[in-house]
């Protein structure tokens, strides 16, 4: 069961012991997307982001787990374990220390039970939505030892990173503003889904039509409010690369 949590929980300073280098972004998966899904045909990334914080180790996005089988033959899943990629720089699934889900779709949520005890940020509009069929893989956010912290809105969750409220992907979806000495950085879940479709609605103020999103006017007012804060440095879910100011 959820369990509310104070989002003071870790210690609050008000300068940030981080930089745009402590963001490590994490391969999780590649999947084809299905008939009739608007990109059919078409392979796409699943991405995490690991945060090297003062308090220790922040979590954003869990990726797609694994065992079902289908969803792996429906998406064709090739996974990459999220223990081996954090070893991979020099970290391990026990450094995590909270965890935040942009949504919870099977491929953001799947690992979140290899953190029992930890703090799992979610939207209250998220989980709510969560618990109806067919929205994702239940025994994914409902496990043994889950310990989600239910906030509704903007919530900061340690010293520099904050959620902010991004609907329109799913009802309570969230991403993550980071502020560093060399200016914010995004990680923009799938409020946004790719570098290119940030550069089209920061310069023409339209999003792209192939992949409509469940609802387009919060979509697009969720988008507009990420470009507002002028990042530094924008992260995407779906997309390895990487939107950069100036660049």
């Amino acid at each position: 069961m959820p369990s509310a949590q104070d989002s003071s929980c870790l210690t609050l300073r008000k300068m940030p012991q981080f930089s745009l280098g402590d963001v490590i972004p994490l391969h999780l998966a590649t999947v084809t997307f299905p008939d009739p899904h608007p990109l059919s045909g078409q392979t796409g990334e699943v991405f995490a982001f690991a945060l090297r914080h003062e308090t220790g180790l922040l979590l954003y996005e869990t990726g797609i787990g694994c065992g079902n089988e289908r969803l792996d033959s429906y998406y064709q899943v090739v996974p990459r374990p999220i223990g081996a990629e954090l070893e991979a720089y020099g970290h391990h699934i026990d450094d995590v220390r909270l965890v935040v889900n942009s949504h919870l779709h099977f491929d953001h949520c799947g690992n979140n039970m290899k953190f029992p005890g930890v703090p799992i940020y979610v939207q209250a509009s998220e989980y709510e939505a969560a618990q109806q069929p067919d929205y994702t893989v239940p025994e994914w956010v409902d496990f043994e030892g889950a310990e989600y912290a239910i906030v509704d809105g903007d919530t900061q969750v340690a010293s520099g990173v904050r959620v902010m409220s991004t609907p329109g992907h799913t009802p309570g979806h969230q991403s993550l503003v980071i502020d560093t000495p060399e200016g914010t950085v995004a990680l923009a879940g799938q409020a946004i889904y790719s570098k290119a479709e940030y550069e089209r609605i920061r310069t023409t103020g339209a999003a792209p039509e192939d992949d409509p999103p469940p609802n387009p006017a919060e979509y697009l007012a969720s988008a507009s409010r990420l470009i507002e804060l002028e990042p530094r440095r924008v992260y995407f879910s779906h997309d390895r690369a990487v939107w950069n100011a100036n660049h």
